[in-house]
């Protein structure tokens, strides 16, 4: 059940804290895909826990909406394309607000930004575009933390997984190429203070996801909430 990647607990970590790890990491990365029923047993034999701590994290995983309970069970709920449409406009929102912050207290570096940029076209280069969602949040995580705005970004990222679960499905190389250029052309306006050119930027990579939302929608309608 939980192959796609290692699943060690470490020696210090509970056995609640390393459900919850497994399971919504398997969640958001999309290796437990929409539709995916799981059962509280089988889980806690693979995990090789007991099911009072995968009981809890069902729990708290439906309260967060990754799972959706069921009789003996829980499934991984569909993507739901209304939440994804309201989570652009969340993030969009947001984060041209946290850029902002960056022309008032100016960092003394955009170095972190620059090497989540270095790290997205290395990644390209060598075909991994299955790590791009990741990377392209590691570049969010970056400019909000040098904003000094970090827990806004948790905030976001505790109203739902659906965007990130979205960004997942998709394996273009042209479409991550054009998100890793907005953001390396981000960084650039940034060292320059163009905050035009930097919201424009941002602006493009927020533009595409609408139409990415019915791309995905049509290549995987069984994964998508069906109104």
């Amino acid at each position: 059940m939980f192959t796609t990647v290692r699943t060690m607990r470490a020696p210090e970590e509970s056995a609640r804290a390393f459900v919850y790890r497994v399971l919504s990491l398997y969640i958001r990365e999309m290796f437990l895909r929409p539709g995916e029923k799981l059962v509280e047993t089988d889980v806690a034999q693979a995990l090789q826990v007991s099911r009072t701590p995968v009981h809890d994290t069902f729990a708290r995983l439906e309260r967060e909406k990754m799972l959706c309970s069921v009789p003996r069970g829980a499934v991984v709920p569909p993507l739901d394309p209304a939440a994804i449409t309201q989570l652009i406009w969340m993030y969009r929102t947001a984060t041209l607000a946290a850029m902002g912050e960056l022309y008032t207290s100016r960092p003394a570096t955009l170095e972190p930004l620059e090497r989540c940029v270095a790290r997205e076209y290395e990644a390209l280069r060598g075909g991994a575009l299955l790590q791009m969602a990741r990377l392209e949040q590691e570049f969010l995580t970056e400019l909000y933390r040098l904003a000094d705005r970090l827990p806004v970004l948790g905030a976001l990222r505790s109203t739902g997984p659906d965007l990130y679960r979205m960004l997942r499905l998709l394996e273009d190389r042209r479409m991550w190429g054009y998100i890793a250029d907005r953001h390396a052309g981000l960084v650039q306006a940034l060292a320059l203070r163009d905050h035009d050119a930097a919201a424009a930027a941002l602006n493009a990579e927020y533009d595409l996801f609408e139409p990415l939302l019915e791309e995905c929608r049509y290549a995987y309608p069984g994964f998508f909430r069906q109104d």
